[in-house]
Protein backbone atom coordinates (compact mmCIF):
# COMPACT_ATOMS: atom_id res chain seq x y z
CA UNK A 1 0.00 0.00 0.00
CA UNK A 2 1.56 3.18 -1.01
CA UNK A 3 1.85 6.29 0.75
CA UNK A 4 -1.51 9.14 0.32
CA UNK A 5 1.10 12.22 0.47
CA UNK A 6 3.72 12.71 -1.99
CA UNK A 7 7.20 14.89 -1.95
CA UNK A 8 6.01 18.41 -2.00
CA UNK A 9 2.96 18.34 -0.83
CA UNK A 10 1.04 20.38 2.70
CA UNK A 11 -1.42 18.73 4.17
CA UNK A 12 -0.91 20.11 7.29
CA UNK A 13 -0.51 24.12 7.70
CA UNK A 14 3.61 25.24 8.42
CA UNK A 15 4.98 21.62 7.28
CA UNK A 16 6.08 20.39 3.84
CA UNK A 17 6.28 16.50 3.17
CA UNK A 18 9.78 15.14 2.21
CA UNK A 19 8.88 11.66 2.06
CA UNK A 20 7.25 8.85 3.75
CA UNK A 21 8.58 6.62 6.41
CA UNK A 22 6.81 4.18 7.53
CA UNK A 23 3.04 2.62 7.89
CA UNK A 24 1.36 0.80 10.51
CA UNK A 25 -2.18 -0.40 11.68
CA UNK A 26 -2.31 3.27 13.35
CA UNK A 27 -1.20 5.18 9.92
CA UNK A 28 1.30 6.86 7.91
CA UNK A 29 4.55 8.48 9.11
CA UNK A 30 6.29 10.99 6.98
CA UNK A 31 9.36 13.04 7.07
CA UNK A 32 8.10 16.50 6.75
CA UNK A 33 10.00 19.91 7.10
CA UNK A 34 8.68 22.78 9.06
CA UNK A 35 8.34 26.28 7.18
CA UNK A 36 10.97 27.15 9.92
CA UNK A 37 13.74 24.77 8.01
CA UNK A 38 13.12 22.34 11.11
CA UNK A 39 13.28 18.08 9.94
CA UNK A 40 9.75 16.64 12.04
CA UNK A 41 7.90 13.30 12.15
CA UNK A 42 3.82 13.84 10.78
CA UNK A 43 2.34 10.83 11.58
CA UNK A 44 -1.41 10.64 10.07
CA UNK A 45 -3.89 8.59 12.41
CA UNK A 46 -6.65 6.57 10.11
CA UNK A 47 -9.24 4.51 11.09
CA UNK A 48 -11.60 6.66 13.19
CA UNK A 49 -11.50 4.27 16.29
CA UNK A 50 -7.76 4.49 16.11
CA UNK A 51 -8.15 8.53 15.71
CA UNK A 52 -9.99 8.63 19.28
CA UNK A 53 -7.58 6.51 20.94
CA UNK A 54 -4.47 8.01 20.06
CA UNK A 55 -5.70 11.34 20.17
CA UNK A 56 -6.11 11.00 23.87
CA UNK A 57 -3.09 8.92 24.29
CA UNK A 58 -0.93 11.59 22.29
CA UNK A 59 -2.67 14.78 24.51
CA UNK A 60 -1.30 13.23 27.80
CA UNK A 61 2.27 13.33 26.32
CA UNK A 62 2.57 16.25 24.62
CA UNK A 63 5.85 17.84 25.30
CA UNK A 64 6.47 15.35 27.90
CA UNK A 65 10.32 15.48 28.10
CA UNK A 66 13.59 12.57 28.64
CA UNK A 67 16.59 12.08 27.31
CA UNK A 68 15.11 8.33 26.14
CA UNK A 69 11.78 9.55 24.93
CA UNK A 70 10.87 10.65 21.89
CA UNK A 71 8.82 14.10 21.86
CA UNK A 72 5.76 14.63 20.88
CA UNK A 73 5.45 18.32 19.64
CA UNK A 74 2.15 18.82 18.77
CA UNK A 75 -1.48 17.38 17.97
CA UNK A 76 -3.05 18.81 14.62
CA UNK A 77 -6.15 18.12 12.34
CA UNK A 78 -6.04 19.20 8.70
CA UNK A 79 -9.07 20.71 6.36
CA UNK A 80 -10.21 17.06 5.88
CA UNK A 81 -10.10 16.61 9.38
CA UNK A 82 -7.74 14.09 10.11
CA UNK A 83 -5.75 13.93 13.05
CA UNK A 84 -1.42 14.27 12.32
CA UNK A 85 0.98 14.06 15.10
CA UNK A 86 3.77 16.23 14.89
CA UNK A 87 6.92 14.37 16.25
CA UNK A 88 10.45 14.38 16.99
CA UNK A 89 11.76 12.87 14.03
CA UNK A 90 14.12 9.57 14.52
CA UNK A 91 16.05 8.32 11.92
CA UNK A 92 17.80 5.18 13.57
CA UNK A 93 17.10 1.53 13.73
CA UNK A 94 14.74 -0.39 15.47
CA UNK A 95 15.45 -2.54 18.48
CA UNK A 96 13.98 -5.21 16.69
CA UNK A 97 16.28 -5.06 14.20
CA UNK A 98 19.34 -4.86 16.37
CA UNK A 99 17.61 -8.62 17.91
CA UNK A 100 17.42 -9.85 14.74
CA UNK A 101 21.12 -9.56 13.91
CA UNK A 102 21.88 -11.75 17.11
CA UNK A 103 19.47 -15.13 17.03
CA UNK A 104 21.48 -15.97 19.96
CA UNK A 105 21.32 -13.22 21.69
CA UNK A 106 22.91 -9.30 21.84
CA UNK A 107 26.32 -8.87 24.09
CA UNK A 108 25.37 -8.31 27.52
CA UNK A 109 27.32 -5.42 27.74
CA UNK A 110 24.68 -4.24 24.85
CA UNK A 111 21.72 -5.49 26.58
CA UNK A 112 22.81 -3.60 29.91
CA UNK A 113 22.48 -0.23 28.18
CA UNK A 114 19.61 -0.48 26.44
CA UNK A 115 17.99 -2.14 29.18
CA UNK A 116 18.67 0.71 31.45
CA UNK A 117 17.54 3.27 29.16
CA UNK A 118 14.43 2.00 28.46
CA UNK A 119 13.93 1.25 31.99
CA UNK A 120 14.26 5.08 32.77
CA UNK A 121 11.71 5.82 29.99
CA UNK A 122 8.56 4.20 31.28
CA UNK A 123 10.03 5.08 34.53
CA UNK A 124 9.10 8.61 33.67
CA UNK A 125 6.18 7.76 31.82
CA UNK A 126 4.53 5.54 35.15
CA UNK A 127 5.99 8.78 37.52
CA UNK A 128 3.71 10.75 35.19
CA UNK A 129 1.00 8.82 35.59
CA UNK A 130 1.16 7.26 31.71
CA UNK A 131 0.99 3.35 31.09
CA UNK A 132 2.31 2.98 27.38
CA UNK A 133 0.22 -0.66 26.66
CA UNK A 134 2.45 -0.86 23.77
CA UNK A 135 6.05 -1.01 24.82
CA UNK A 136 7.27 -3.78 22.16
CA UNK A 137 11.51 -3.88 20.38
CA UNK A 138 9.60 -1.91 16.99
CA UNK A 139 8.49 0.75 19.38
CA UNK A 140 12.25 1.42 20.65
CA UNK A 141 14.83 2.99 18.11
CA UNK A 142 18.43 3.58 18.58
CA UNK A 143 19.97 6.10 16.97
CA UNK A 144 23.80 7.62 18.10
CA UNK A 145 23.77 5.43 20.99
CA UNK A 146 20.87 6.90 22.33
CA UNK A 147 17.82 4.67 23.22
CA UNK A 148 14.73 6.33 22.21
CA UNK A 149 11.00 4.75 23.56
CA UNK A 150 8.04 5.84 20.75
CA UNK A 151 4.73 5.44 19.86
CA UNK A 152 2.59 6.73 22.82
CA UNK A 153 -0.84 6.03 20.35
CA UNK A 154 -1.27 3.46 22.60
CA UNK A 155 -1.10 5.46 26.01
CA UNK A 156 -3.48 5.73 29.02
CA UNK A 157 -3.66 7.71 32.09
CA UNK A 158 -3.36 5.21 35.02
CA UNK A 159 -6.50 4.62 36.81
CA UNK A 160 -8.60 5.58 34.36
CA UNK A 161 -11.56 3.49 33.21
CA UNK A 162 -11.06 0.74 30.19
CA UNK A 163 -13.43 -0.52 28.13
CA UNK A 164 -13.28 -3.87 26.98
CA UNK A 165 -13.82 -3.21 23.05
CA UNK A 166 -10.79 -0.97 23.42
CA UNK A 167 -8.57 -2.89 25.08
CA UNK A 168 -9.25 -6.64 23.03
CA UNK A 169 -7.60 -4.33 20.23
CA UNK A 170 -4.47 -2.36 21.95
CA UNK A 171 -1.18 -3.55 22.42
CA UNK A 172 1.19 -6.46 20.23
CA UNK A 173 -0.13 -9.74 21.01
CA UNK A 174 4.21 -10.88 21.84
CA UNK A 175 4.44 -8.34 24.37
CA UNK A 176 0.83 -8.13 26.11
CA UNK A 177 0.20 -8.79 29.44
CA UNK A 178 -2.21 -11.21 30.36
CA UNK A 179 -4.78 -8.44 31.74
CA UNK A 180 -5.06 -6.51 29.34
CA UNK A 181 -7.39 -8.51 27.74
CA UNK A 182 -9.66 -8.39 30.39
CA UNK A 183 -9.39 -4.39 30.70
CA UNK A 184 -8.43 -4.61 34.62
CA UNK A 185 -4.31 -3.35 34.24
CA UNK A 186 -2.45 -0.67 35.55
CA UNK A 187 1.66 0.02 35.09
CA UNK A 188 2.70 -3.19 35.31
CA UNK A 189 1.69 -4.05 31.94
CA UNK A 190 4.77 -2.63 30.61
CA UNK A 191 7.07 -4.35 33.34
CA UNK A 192 5.76 -7.63 31.92
CA UNK A 193 6.77 -5.98 28.20
CA UNK A 194 9.80 -5.10 29.22
CA UNK A 195 10.60 -8.55 30.88
CA UNK A 196 9.60 -10.08 27.17
CA UNK A 197 12.14 -7.57 25.65
CA UNK A 198 14.47 -8.63 28.08
CA UNK A 199 14.43 -12.00 27.38
CA UNK A 200 14.38 -11.80 23.56
CA UNK A 201 17.54 -9.52 24.06
CA UNK A 202 19.55 -12.27 26.09
CA UNK A 203 18.46 -15.35 24.36
CA UNK A 204 17.42 -14.04 20.63
CA UNK A 205 13.63 -15.85 20.56
CA UNK A 206 10.60 -14.67 22.50
CA UNK A 207 9.52 -16.33 25.80
CA UNK A 208 5.79 -17.19 23.97
CA UNK A 209 4.48 -16.94 20.44
CA UNK A 210 1.38 -17.68 18.48
CA UNK A 211 0.01 -16.91 14.72
CA UNK A 212 -3.04 -15.02 16.83
CA UNK A 213 -4.17 -13.66 19.81
CA UNK A 214 -6.17 -16.62 21.31
CA UNK A 215 -3.07 -19.04 20.77
CA UNK A 216 -0.93 -16.56 22.28
CA UNK A 217 -2.34 -16.53 25.95
CA UNK A 218 -3.44 -20.02 25.59
CA UNK A 219 0.45 -20.64 25.78
CA UNK A 220 1.19 -17.91 27.72
CA UNK A 221 -1.42 -18.81 30.48
CA UNK A 222 -0.59 -22.75 30.67
CA UNK A 223 2.97 -23.16 29.08
CA UNK A 224 6.10 -22.98 31.39
CA UNK A 225 8.58 -20.64 29.86
CA UNK A 226 11.38 -22.34 28.80
CA UNK A 227 14.68 -20.67 30.32
CA UNK A 228 17.14 -23.37 28.59
CA UNK A 229 17.61 -21.06 25.77
CA UNK A 230 19.24 -18.44 27.81
CA UNK A 231 23.25 -17.78 27.37
CA UNK A 232 22.94 -17.33 31.89
CA UNK A 233 20.87 -18.59 34.31
CA UNK A 234 21.23 -15.98 36.76
CA UNK A 235 18.90 -14.06 34.98
CA UNK A 236 16.16 -16.52 35.34
CA UNK A 237 14.85 -14.78 39.13
CA UNK A 238 14.56 -11.40 37.05
CA UNK A 239 12.92 -12.96 34.55
CA UNK A 240 10.47 -15.00 36.29
CA UNK A 241 9.22 -12.12 38.63
CA UNK A 242 9.04 -10.10 35.57
CA UNK A 243 6.83 -12.29 33.63
CA UNK A 244 4.42 -13.77 36.40
CA UNK A 245 0.83 -14.41 35.29
CA UNK A 246 -0.66 -12.72 38.71
CA UNK A 247 0.67 -8.95 38.23
CA UNK A 248 0.73 -8.96 41.69
CA UNK A 249 3.54 -11.15 41.91
CA UNK A 250 5.33 -9.00 39.22
CA UNK A 251 8.04 -5.60 40.61
CA UNK A 252 6.11 -2.79 41.86
CA UNK A 253 7.65 -0.65 40.19
CA UNK A 254 10.34 -0.67 36.83
CA UNK A 255 13.19 0.65 38.87
CA UNK A 256 13.12 -1.88 41.56
CA UNK A 257 12.98 -4.17 38.01
CA UNK A 258 16.41 -2.65 37.06
CA UNK A 259 18.22 -2.46 40.23
CA UNK A 260 18.04 -6.24 40.28
CA UNK A 261 18.54 -6.66 36.86
CA UNK A 262 22.00 -4.25 37.14
CA UNK A 263 23.08 -6.76 40.31
CA UNK A 264 22.65 -9.57 38.05
CA UNK A 265 24.71 -7.78 35.84
CA UNK A 266 27.66 -7.06 38.17
CA UNK A 267 27.91 -10.83 39.49
CA UNK A 268 27.91 -12.21 36.06
CA UNK A 269 30.53 -9.32 34.36
CA UNK A 270 32.66 -8.97 37.12
CA UNK A 271 33.80 -12.81 37.82
CA UNK A 272 36.43 -11.82 40.80
CA UNK A 273 33.88 -10.74 42.90
CA UNK A 274 32.49 -14.38 42.93
CA UNK A 275 33.03 -17.62 44.64
CA UNK A 276 35.91 -19.51 43.35
CA UNK A 277 34.88 -22.11 40.79
CA UNK A 278 37.47 -24.56 42.19
CA UNK A 279 38.47 -25.96 45.43
CA UNK A 280 42.25 -25.18 43.97
CA UNK A 281 41.79 -21.99 43.39
CA UNK A 282 40.34 -21.67 46.76
CA UNK A 283 43.07 -20.92 48.38
CA UNK A 284 44.85 -18.61 46.24
CA UNK A 285 41.68 -16.76 45.82
CA UNK A 286 39.92 -17.06 49.33
CA UNK A 287 40.57 -14.54 50.91
CA UNK A 288 40.28 -11.40 48.48
CA UNK A 289 36.86 -13.21 47.59
CA UNK A 290 35.78 -13.08 51.59
CA UNK A 291 37.21 -9.33 51.34
CA UNK A 292 35.62 -8.51 48.49
CA UNK A 293 31.81 -10.21 49.95
CA UNK A 294 32.18 -8.27 53.04
CA UNK A 295 33.36 -4.79 51.43
CA UNK A 296 30.07 -5.16 48.94
CA UNK A 297 27.94 -6.16 51.92
CA UNK A 298 29.18 -2.70 54.01
CA UNK A 299 28.89 -0.68 50.88
CA UNK A 300 25.27 -1.55 50.24
CA UNK A 301 23.99 -1.13 53.89
CA UNK A 302 26.34 1.84 54.40
CA UNK A 303 25.01 3.69 51.59
CA UNK A 304 20.95 2.69 52.73
CA UNK A 305 21.18 2.98 56.62
CA UNK A 306 24.31 3.68 58.04
CA UNK A 307 25.59 7.18 56.17
CA UNK A 308 21.50 8.07 56.76
CA UNK A 309 21.54 7.51 60.24
CA UNK A 310 24.63 9.31 60.96
CA UNK A 311 23.77 12.27 59.15
CA UNK A 312 20.36 12.17 60.84
CA UNK A 313 21.89 12.31 64.54
CA UNK A 314 24.38 14.97 63.30
CA UNK A 315 21.29 16.93 62.14
CA UNK A 316 19.33 16.89 64.91
CA UNK A 317 22.39 18.10 67.42
CA UNK A 318 22.94 20.95 65.01
CA UNK A 319 19.45 21.96 65.31
CA UNK A 320 19.26 21.56 69.01
CA UNK A 321 22.23 23.91 69.31
CA UNK A 322 21.11 26.17 66.96
CA UNK A 323 17.80 26.60 68.87
CA UNK A 324 19.57 26.62 71.99
CA UNK A 325 21.69 29.88 71.06
CA UNK A 326 18.83 31.35 69.45
CA UNK A 327 17.30 30.99 73.14
CA UNK A 328 14.58 29.06 72.03
CA UNK A 329 14.98 26.09 74.71
CA UNK A 330 14.82 26.61 78.13
CA UNK A 331 18.04 24.33 79.00
CA UNK A 332 20.27 22.35 77.71
CA UNK A 333 18.72 19.29 78.92
CA UNK A 334 15.34 19.87 76.93
CA UNK A 335 17.97 20.62 74.26
CA UNK A 336 19.57 16.92 74.70
CA UNK A 337 15.55 15.27 74.75
CA UNK A 338 15.04 17.45 71.21
CA UNK A 339 18.37 15.75 69.62
CA UNK A 340 17.29 12.48 71.07
CA UNK A 341 13.78 12.57 70.37
CA UNK A 342 14.09 14.10 66.82
CA UNK A 343 17.25 11.22 66.01
CA UNK A 344 14.68 8.70 67.12
CA UNK A 345 11.87 9.53 65.21
CA UNK A 346 13.95 10.30 61.75
CA UNK A 347 16.13 6.85 62.44
CA UNK A 348 13.38 4.86 62.97
CA UNK A 349 11.65 6.20 59.67
CA UNK A 350 14.81 5.42 57.74
CA UNK A 351 15.35 2.30 59.49
CA UNK A 352 11.29 0.99 58.28
CA UNK A 353 12.17 2.80 55.29
CA UNK A 354 14.07 -0.30 53.80
CA UNK A 355 11.18 -2.46 53.78
CA UNK A 356 8.51 0.19 52.54
CA UNK A 357 7.53 0.55 49.02
CA UNK A 358 7.28 4.43 48.25
CA UNK A 359 4.48 4.03 45.64
CA UNK A 360 2.13 2.76 47.64
CA UNK A 361 -0.70 5.35 48.16
CA UNK A 362 -2.69 4.57 51.10
CA UNK A 363 -1.85 2.05 53.56
CA UNK A 364 -3.64 1.11 56.61
CA UNK A 365 -0.33 -1.49 58.30
CA UNK A 366 2.26 1.43 57.66
CA UNK A 367 0.27 3.65 59.56
CA UNK A 368 0.15 1.65 62.46
CA UNK A 369 3.48 0.85 62.19
CA UNK A 370 4.09 5.17 62.49
CA UNK A 371 1.71 5.31 65.12
CA UNK A 372 3.72 2.41 67.29
CA UNK A 373 6.81 4.72 66.50
CA UNK A 374 4.79 7.71 67.91
CA UNK A 375 4.09 5.80 70.59
CA UNK A 376 7.63 5.44 71.72
CA UNK A 377 8.28 8.96 71.16
CA UNK A 378 5.82 10.26 73.45
CA UNK A 379 6.91 7.88 76.17
CA UNK A 380 10.42 9.49 76.21
CA UNK A 381 8.76 12.78 75.47
CA UNK A 382 6.81 13.06 78.43
CA UNK A 383 10.01 13.92 80.53
CA UNK A 384 9.80 17.29 78.60
CA UNK A 385 6.72 18.11 78.58
CA UNK A 386 6.27 20.33 81.42
CA UNK A 387 2.93 20.61 82.91
CA UNK A 388 1.03 22.71 80.25
CA UNK A 389 -2.04 23.75 79.58
CA UNK A 390 -4.82 21.75 81.56
CA UNK A 391 -7.21 20.25 78.94
CA UNK A 392 -10.65 19.35 79.98
CA UNK A 393 -12.96 17.47 77.62
CA UNK A 394 -16.92 18.06 78.42
CA UNK A 395 -19.19 14.67 78.49
CA UNK A 396 -22.42 13.94 77.85
CA UNK A 397 -23.34 14.84 81.38
CA UNK A 398 -24.01 18.82 81.35
CA UNK A 399 -21.06 20.52 83.55
CA UNK A 400 -19.36 17.37 83.86
CA UNK A 401 -15.53 18.03 82.85
CA UNK A 402 -12.93 15.57 82.36
CA UNK A 403 -9.15 16.39 82.92
CA UNK A 404 -6.93 14.52 80.90
CA UNK A 405 -3.50 13.97 82.14
CA UNK A 406 -0.51 15.96 80.22
CA UNK A 407 1.22 12.29 79.96
CA UNK A 408 -2.22 11.85 78.10
CA UNK A 409 -1.66 14.55 75.57
CA UNK A 410 1.40 14.03 74.81
CA UNK A 411 1.18 10.04 73.87
CA UNK A 412 -1.47 11.41 71.74
CA UNK A 413 0.13 13.83 70.18
CA UNK A 414 2.96 11.89 69.00
CA UNK A 415 0.94 8.97 67.91
CA UNK A 416 -1.69 11.31 65.79
CA UNK A 417 1.49 13.61 64.35
CA UNK A 418 3.05 10.35 63.25
CA UNK A 419 -0.07 8.97 61.88
CA UNK A 420 -0.94 11.39 59.47
CA UNK A 421 1.77 11.86 57.05
CA UNK A 422 2.98 9.24 54.35
CA UNK A 423 6.38 8.84 55.76
CA UNK A 424 6.83 5.91 53.58
CA UNK A 425 6.91 8.13 50.47
CA UNK A 426 9.17 11.27 52.36
CA UNK A 427 12.29 8.55 52.69
CA UNK A 428 11.16 6.65 49.22
CA UNK A 429 14.38 6.34 47.30
CA UNK A 430 13.02 7.16 43.71
CA UNK A 431 10.83 9.88 45.05
CA UNK A 432 10.68 12.79 42.35
CA UNK A 433 12.45 15.02 44.57
CA UNK A 434 14.38 15.33 47.63
CA UNK A 435 12.19 17.56 49.58
CA UNK A 436 8.39 17.56 49.06
CA UNK A 437 7.86 21.51 50.33
CA UNK A 438 4.22 21.31 50.16
CA UNK A 439 3.75 18.07 52.16
CA UNK A 440 6.64 19.29 54.71
CA UNK A 441 4.18 22.18 55.16
CA UNK A 442 1.51 20.35 55.30
CA UNK A 443 3.10 18.30 58.29
CA UNK A 444 4.51 21.68 60.07
CA UNK A 445 0.98 22.79 59.88
CA UNK A 446 -0.62 18.99 61.82
CA UNK A 447 1.90 19.70 64.34
CA UNK A 448 1.38 23.07 65.47
CA UNK A 449 -2.66 22.32 65.12
CA UNK A 450 -2.42 19.25 67.38
CA UNK A 451 0.24 21.41 69.90
CA UNK A 452 -2.79 23.71 70.16
CA UNK A 453 -5.32 21.19 70.60
CA UNK A 454 -3.72 18.97 73.16
CA UNK A 455 -2.36 21.94 75.04
CA UNK A 456 1.04 21.34 74.69
CA UNK A 457 4.27 23.11 74.30
CA UNK A 458 5.85 24.55 71.14
CA UNK A 459 8.82 22.13 71.58
CA UNK A 460 6.82 19.30 70.38
CA UNK A 461 6.15 20.59 67.16
CA UNK A 462 9.70 21.68 66.47
CA UNK A 463 10.76 18.01 67.17
CA UNK A 464 8.32 16.37 64.58
CA UNK A 465 8.91 19.55 62.23
CA UNK A 466 12.40 18.72 62.49
CA UNK A 467 12.54 15.47 62.15
CA UNK A 468 10.05 15.50 58.47
CA UNK A 469 12.90 17.77 57.13
CA UNK A 470 15.77 15.48 58.45
CA UNK A 471 14.10 12.49 56.88
CA UNK A 472 13.67 13.91 53.51
CA UNK A 473 17.01 15.31 53.50
CA UNK A 474 19.20 12.21 54.23
CA UNK A 475 17.29 9.58 53.15
CA UNK A 476 19.20 7.76 50.25
CA UNK A 477 17.61 9.11 46.46
CA UNK A 478 18.34 7.92 43.28
CA UNK A 479 16.68 9.72 40.50
CA UNK A 480 18.09 6.95 38.11
CA UNK A 481 20.43 3.99 38.09
CA UNK A 482 24.70 5.45 37.43
CA UNK A 483 25.44 5.55 33.54
CA UNK A 484 27.09 2.40 32.43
Amino acid sequence: MGFTYQCGDKPLDGYTIKRGIGSGGFGDVYLAVSDGGKDVALKCIRSTMNREIERRGVSQCINLKHPSLLTLYDLRTDDRLETWVVMELLLGQSLALHINKHPKGMPLDQVRIIITQIAQAIHHLHDHGIVHRDLKPGNVFIEKDIVKVGDYGLSKTIGAGVHRDNTQRVGTTNYMAPELITGNYDKKVDIYALGIILFEMLSGTKPFSGSNQDEFVRKQLHNRIDFTCLPNKAFIPVLTKALAIDKNQRYPSVLIMLEEFHSVCDQILKPESSFPSSPALSGIRGQPVVSAKWKGFYKKWADKLLVPLFKSALFSCLSALAFSFLGLIPSPLVGFMLAGLTWLISGAVLVFSLFWKGKTRESVPYRMIQAGLGLVAGILAYGMAGTGEVLEISISKPGVMIEVPVWARVLLFYMVAMFFPKWWKMAWRYRRTRVDYVATMIAIVWALLLVTIFKLQLIHALVFAIAVIIVQAVALKTKRLPRI
